[in-house]
Formats: C-alpha cells, sequence, structure tokens
C-alpha cells in the first residue's frame, strides 16, 4: 500500500475494494502511530467518509459528486477542520506547497490502481462488439486493427460509470463552454513543450473525420495531396474518396529502416500541390521523424505553399531513445500552416466513443476549417469528451504501466521474429504498438496476410492496404497480453513450417 508522510501526518491508499461499485480507500494516520483519524472510502456507490473522534466512528456520505473528487476536495479545502474533529488538531498548518505536491501523488495513487495487463485471454475478449474480435470466426486470433486488449485506465472507466449511474446522458457541452481545450493545451504542454493556443481547439468526432474535413476545405477536386506510403489505409481513402489526385512519396526502404525520400519528392511536386498529410510517429513502419527530416518537410512546405495536416495520434507511444516532435512546434512559418490532428483513443484505447481534437496553427486555418459547418461533421457524445478528460487528465500512470508492458511486447516480437521467422525482416518500431512485417522474401500467396489467416488461423493487417509499397507486408499489432501475443506469432511460425 502507497504512502505519503507529511509531518504530522501519514496517508496510506489502499485498493482493497475493486468491485465496478467499490473504488480505493485512503486513510489518514498519526506519523508516529496506527491510529485512524481520518478515512474516505471513495466508492462509486455509496462513497463516504469517517471522522473518528475518541474512537466515535461518525460516517457522512458524499452526495451528488464522485467520491474521489469528494475526497481531494476535502483534503484541500477542510483538513485542518476535519483533524480538529478527530481530536487531533494540527500543531501547526501544513506547507501549502508540500501538502499540494503530496495531494498530487495521493490523487495519481487513488485513481489509478495497479493495472493487470497480463490477465487477458481470448475468452475475455471474445463478447467484444468491436470489429477486432467480432469480424473473424472464434479460432482466428486476431492481432489487426490498432485498438488494445488491455482493461481501460480506472479514471476513464470510473467516469463512465458514474455518468451512466446518475444517467447523465444529456447533450454535452460542445463546442463551448468546455475545459477540453485548456486540457489539450496543458497536455501538449507537459508532454512535448508544445504550447498551443486553447482557442485554436476544435473537438472532432475522430482524426479521420479531421482529414478529410482538411481535404475538402483546403483543396479542390484534381489538386495534390502528398501522401508518404507504406501508410494508414484511410490516407489514400481519403485522398481518392475526395477526388483529389494523390501524389504518392513513398518512405524510402534502406539497411537502416525507412527514411523521407524528400529529394524525390522536390521533383514530383508541382504548382497544383495543396496538402501535405504528414503521419508522425508513422502508422505503419512505427518511425518517429527526426527534426532534420520535419524541417525538411517544413521547407518545402513553405517554398510550395503547402498546408501539412499531420496525424499525431501515436505521439504517447513512442519508445526509449526516441521523441516525438510537433511540427507545428518547429516554427512560427511551420506553426502557421499547420492542422495538428490527435486524439486519447490510441494510447488509452478509447476509439470507440469517438471524440478526437484539431489544433490550428492559426486563426485563419480554424476559420477556414470551420467553413464546413459544424453539424455536417456530426456531433461529439458526451462519454467521448468525459473520456477524453479523463485519459489526458487523470490517467498517465496507467499510460506509464502500459508502456512499460508494451515495450515489453516489442522486444518479445522482435526477438521472436529473429529467432522463429526466418525470411522475415523487422525494423524495430521506435513508436506505435505494431510491427511492420517484411515477408517479401518469402512469396506467400496470395499474400501474406492471406496465408497467415488461411493457414495458421491468425489475423494481421494485410500490408497491401498500405498502398502499392506495403504489398509483402503484413502488420501486427502488439497490444495484448503476453499469453495472446506468443500464441500468434507460434500460429504465424507454425504456418509457416
Amino acid at each position: 500500500m502507497p504512502d505519503v508522510v507529511l509531518s504530522p501526518l501519514r496517508f496510506v491508499v489502499d485498493h482493497r475494494n475493486p468491485t465496478p461499485e467499490g473504488g480505493p480507500t485512503l486513510r489518514v494516520l498519526a506519523e508516529d502511530g496506527d491510529r485512524e483519524l481520518l478515512r474516505f472510502d471513495g466508492f462509486l456507490v455509496g462513497g463516504h467518509w469517517h471522522v473518528d473522534p475518541g474512537g466515535r466512528d461518525e460516517i457522512s456520505r458524499f452526495e451528488g459528486e464522485d467520491a474521489i473528487d469528494g475526497t481531494l476536495r476535502l483534503l484541500r479545502d477542510e483538513l485542518s477542520r476535519l483533524l480538529e474533529r478527530a481530536g487531533a488538531p494540527l500543531p501547526a498548518p501544513l506547507d501549502a506547497e508540500r501538502l499540494s505536491a503530496g495531494l498530487d501523488q495521493i490523487e495519481a495513487w487513488l485513481r489509478n490502481p495497479p493495472a493487470d495487463f497480463d490477465g487477458v485471454r481470448p475468452d475475455d475478449r471474445r463478447p467484444s462488439r468491436g470489429e477486432k474480435w467480432a469480424l473473424y470466426p472464434e479460432d482466428v486470433l486476431p492481432v489487426w486493427v490498432a485498438d488494445m486488449d488491455f482493461p481501460v485506465a480506472e479514471p476513464i472507466r470510473r467516469v463512465l460509470r458514474f455518468a451512466v449511474e446518475r444517467s447523465d446522458l444529456g447533450y454535452p457541452i460542445h463546442p463551448a463552454p468546455t475545459d477540453v481545450p485548456e486540457i489539450v493545451a496543458a497536455r501538449m504542454q507537459e508532454r512535448f513543450g508544445w504550447s498551443i493556443e486553447p482557442r485554436r481547439v476544435e473537438i472532432l468526432t475522430d482524426v479521420v473525420q479531421g482529414m478529410y474535413v482538411a481535404v475538402h476545405q483546403f483543396s479542390e477536386p484534381g489538386e495534390g495531396v502528398v501522401v508518404q506510403t507504406p501508410i494508414y489505409p484511410p490516407f489514400v481513402g481519403c485522398v481518392n474518396v475526395m477526388k483529389r489526385r494523390m501524389l504518392e512519396n513513398p518512405l524510402a526502404l534502406g539497411d537502416a529502416g525507412y527514411r523521407m525520400d524528400l529529394a524525390r519528392l522536390e521533383e514530383e511536386i508541382d504548382d497544383a500541390t495543396r496538402i501535405f498529410l504528414l503521419c508522425n510517429p508513422h502508422n505503419p513502419s512505427g518511425r518517429v521523424f527526426t527534426r532534420e527530416e520535419l524541417l525538411g518537410v517544413a521547407r518545402i512546405a513553405r517554398e510550395r505553399d503547402l498546408v501539412v495536416v499531420s496525424d499525431e495520434i501515436h505521439a504517447d507511444l513512442v519508445w526509449s531513445g526516441h521523441r516525438h516532435i510537433p511540427f507545428a512546434s518547429l516554427g512560427s512559418d511551420a506553426e502557421s500552416r499547420t492542422i495538428t490532428l490527435t486524439a486519447a483513443s490510441k494510447a488509452f484505447n478509447i476509439a470507440g466513443l469517438r471524440c478526437g481534437v484539431a489544433i490550428f496553427g492559426s486563426d485563419a486555418l480554424k476559420r477556414r476549417f470551420n467553413g464546413l459547418p459544424r453539424h455536417l461533421r456530426g456531433g461529439v457524445g458526451t462519454l467521448g469528451i468525459e473520456a477524453l478528460r479523463a485519459a489526458w487528465r487523470d490517467s498517465q500512470p496507467w499510460l506509464d504501466e502500459a508502456k512499460a508492458y508494451l515495450e515489453g511486447n516489442r522486444e518479445l516480437v522482435a526477438d521472436f521474429v529473429r529467432d522463429e521467422l526466418p525470411g522475415v525482416e523487422l525494423h524495430l518500431p521506435e513508436a506505435t504498438y505494431l510491427a511492420w512485417l517484411d515477408c517479401r522474401s518469402l512469396e506467400l500467396r496470395p499474400s501474406p496476410y492471406h496465408h497467415f489467416l488461411e493457414r495458421g488461423r491468425v489475423a494481421l493487417s494485410d500490408g497491401a492496404n498500405f498502398g502499392e509499397p506495403g504489398v509483402g507486408f503484413a502488420r501486427i499489432n502488439f497490444a495484448t497480453s503476453r499469453t495472446i501475443l506468443v500464441e500468434a506469432l507460434e500460429r504465424v511460425a507454425k504456418s509457416l513450417r
């Protein structure tokens, strides 16, 4: 049980009631003994707190607010008064800075119980109505679409449960007033050192919607859009469906992995090109583009007056030794021509709740984007907004645990490919929980995807869907338990034997 000492008090967090209706307990003790002065039971249903003056257990309920929120409010605003009621007044007020820092740590522990990433089994996932587990027959192990199999972070689960318990499913507060823009700005500053204007944040249904709206508003049919293949399929789909002309700039694959081929782009780009669709971190290769590569894109965008639409949804999933650089943070010119699209959905496993954001580098970009009436884009639901808030505001401890587990899975995949899959090549992904398997030398017919599905009963993503440079590749999603991942990899190996 973690604890924090703020002399003369000790605060102990215990996750002793992990049921859906339960929650954490916080005990406030005298530092030099075991006497419980205060206890806060942060249950989702029936949350309450105890004050113990002289052995009399006085209980009060939290009414009209989440019990964890209520616990933190009482600790910040009424701790001295409650201790006096308990017969243990503070000899002197606690230092405000120390108390604030201590409560921040206590809040993180209260909201984030230890996560169990290893316990997921196929039978746990089979009832899922999401496409990952519902698309294929039960004898197929799905490791394709970019969903995690992990339990969602407790702060997100809790806010969703709380809304349902209160039947709080009315229209959301959108587009204003809501604190989402401020939460986005704080998140970008904290994680990436990137300062943005909250007024330039727009809530969307998802990143793909933002891509379609940007292509619609900033180009005309027949005009050029740069796409760097192999690429997440909606990039190609967006250009084709919107009847724009795809200016394909394939990433160059060498012994060290993929790199941008901007020299080729400069030779092929024309005056009727309007948009550069950037995916960074890159899906499916897992590249985290360097500052030099991004500056090269920024220079071309400046010289050719391109709008850069930057999908940065995987920015929270960057592995050791690499750092995500938001494209709009490169300088004032890059910022002024960039629409950054992102969401909590990939890193926090909440894609089905349909909530993302666009961050505009200028007021002019936002006005033109919003020239497509908002109601044509469809509404954003209350639960999606609440989940985004809980993810980016309260769930970083869960993500830290998840990333440590995923980094172990990444190494497991790399070792397995090297030792058990002769003829398959893998460049270790620098980001994402996706591994891009080069199976071209095996000449699997009709494709690696079909081979692994039919002979191994394991579903990967078909590399051909990522553009012509993806033919002969398959993408595996390693955001699952080691039990499922090892079984999937062994099925792949068995199919090749």
